[in-house]
């Protein structure tokens, strides 16, 4: 037999084989199916180009399938119309998504600490605490990335964890169902979003509904010009039951007590606090929010808005300044 012949297409063909097996062996593995930002696997949740929502952070949430870690800081000033008669709260917070699968996230968009600080200081006292706690979770329902376009429903839990001074921890939790959306075209990015806030006990907690729409676009590489537009409608009033626990009166009144007393009239406390006001069922609460955002790499960006409100009725809300660094995959 003819060795000498076949000996070099032998080498060949194992040369080839081994060549294959090592091209194959550098290929990304496939991307598992819980929990692929934890695992070796090139994926981003957020699509390509799209910017981060700002306004009303709390309830507005975007429909990004996203592993993050969103830290917030909100200064919040109060109109002197209202029953603080101007002065501010001072608030920081985390937010934290997990992609347990493609479609599938993990929520915790509410927690926190707050610093209030009414200029009525006849009536209450500077105090801090912390506030409630939210999560839940996403489902990315369509998810055409092609055509950039995804639809996600969510539902979350508000938890009365939080602390009386900040008008917190009270009630018997409430639901959160909502739908977010999101399409872009070039360097336009639109976001959408509309849910419910309904408390388990409405006597004690106010039932509200809410939207979002979002518009960023890419003013160069590195720099998004923000626009957002956010409203809250009361469509159930609680009892006015809460107590004031912050006052210098020797007592805790009610709200509806100090709300009538300080001739304030009745009010909510737009996305942060749910006060079960008596007498706001109809009342609406719009606001507008104007930024810029800052994608330093493909996970990290920082932004800030600046927002105000757009209806005659401004509730506690006078004009907020919020801002974010955001570390997401």
């Amino acid at each position: 037999m003819n060795f000498g012949f076949r000996l070099p297409r032998i080498a060949a063909l194992l040369a080839s084989i081994f060549v294959t097996a090592q091209a194959a062996s550098a290929l990304p593995p496939e991307c598992p199916t819980f929990f692929p930002d934890f695992r070796n696997c090139d994926r981003h949740g957020r699509y390509e180009g799209f910017g981060h929502t700002y306004s009303m952070p709390f309830i507005f949430e975007d429909p990004f399938i996203t592993t993050d870690l969103r830290v917030w800081g909100m200064w919040h000033q109060f109109p002197n119309s209202s029953i603080f008669d101007g002065g501010d709260l001072w608030g920081v917070a985390a937010q934290l998504r997990v992609a347990i699968t493609d479609r599938l996230a993990f929520i915790a968009t509410k927690d926190g600490y707050a610093w209030l600080n009414p200029d009525n200081n006849a009536v209450f006292r500077n105090t801090n605490g912390f506030l409630n706690i939210t999560g839940g979770f996403k489902y990315a329902l369509i998810d055409w990335r092609e055509h950039n376009f995804i639809l996600s429903p969510s539902l979350r839990f508000e938890l009365p964890t939080g602390q009386d001074e900040v008008f917190q921890g009270w009630g018997d939790s409430v639901l959160i169902p909502a739908v977010s959306t999101a399409w872009g075209i070039g360097d336009l990015h639109l976001i959408a979003a509309a849910g419910v806030q309904a408390p388990f006990d409405q006597d004690k907690q106010s039932t509200s509904v809410f939207y979002h729409f979002h518009a960023d676009y890419s003013v160069l590489e590195h720099l998004k010009a923000l626009v957002e537009i956010s409203g809250l409608h009361w469509v159930g009033s609680g009892q006015g039951t809460i107590k004031a626990k912050n006052t210098k009166l020797g007592f805790d009144p009610s709200l509806t007590v100090a709300q009538a007393a300080l001739g304030s009239g009745r009010f909510e406390g737009a996305d942060v606090l749910n006060l079960g006001s008596r007498g706001v069922t109809g009342n609406d609460l719009v606001t507008f929010a104007a930024g810029l955002e800052v994608p330093i790499n493909q996970h990290l960006s920082v932004g800030a808005i600046y927002e105000f409100p757009i209806t005659n009725r401004k509730d506690i809300f006078n004009q907020r300044v919020t801002m974010a660094v955001n570390l997401e995959y």
